[in-house]
């Protein structure tokens, strides 16, 4: 790609209408888009794609490829995904963000994108829709525009997720339900000092989850 093209077509892509939910850390994200694109060879006409972006539920890391998290974005999308692993190398290294995209339809109309647009904005405002966004783009870099906008999605949504996952222990080695446990267990340990009954119950939890070897000494300078 080449790199003076690509800076033409992000300067000309712009988020008219924005959504007004991140992405939900523990269910798939729905998000209805309208891409308002002049078309340079007919300068009386403008194309209007709509669709659904399904932003699935975030997981913890695994190594996937970037062009194996984006689904029917265009068969120019891969020319594109390179540039963008670059972009969000640190956000795709944390957690694992897959995006589908869906219901793709596009029409041409007898119009200025401008007004295009501002028709589509008022829809999009009067109906108060919390899962509808409108963007202006070039029209060979649509999916660029697309693409773009559910990762910087991802980015502002990554410290609500990191922080959801880690509260319910998604980060332990063992798991949510280790996270969980290991909860249980320093909640008794900042209760055991001066309290034989409770010093008696977190001894028999440690022995009961596997992890008396692990906190032993610990355990034991309670006494």
């Amino acid at each position: 790609m080449d790199p003076a093209l690509l800076a033409r077509f992000l300067r000309e892509t712009s988020v008219v209408v924005g959504p007004k939910h991140r992405l939900s850390t523990f269910g798939a994200t729905r998000i209805r888009y309208h891409l308002v694109s002049p078309i340079d060879e007919l300068g009386d006409r403008t194309r209007v794609r709509q669709g659904l972006v399904v932003s699935e539920r975030p997981q913890i890391l695994t190594p996937d490829a970037l062009r194996e998290r984006f689904e029917g974005f265009g068969e120019e999308s891969h020319q594109f995904a390179r540039w963008l692993s670059q972009e969000y190398r640190d956000l795709l290294r944390a957690l694992e963000y897959k995006f589908r995209n869906q219901d793709l339809v596009s029409r041409v109309l007898r119009d200025d994108p401008r007004e295009v647009a501002g028709r589509i904005q008022k829809e999009i405002e009067s109906s108060d829709a919390q899962d509808s966004v409108l963007l202006r783009c070039p029209d060979p870099a649509w999916s660029l525009a697309l693409m773009r906008f559910t990762l910087e999605q991802a980015s502002r949504s990554f410290p609500t997720n990191l922080r959801d996952l880690e509260r319910r222990g998604a980060f332990s080695p063992e798991g949510p339900e280790g996270g969980r446990r290991r909860a249980e267990i320093e909640s008794l340990f900042s209760r055991a000092h001066g309290d034989a009954q409770v010093r008696e119950a977190l001894g028999q939890k440690l022995r009961e989850y596997g992890l008396f070897d692990e906190y032993e000494e610990r355990f034991l300078s309670l006494f």
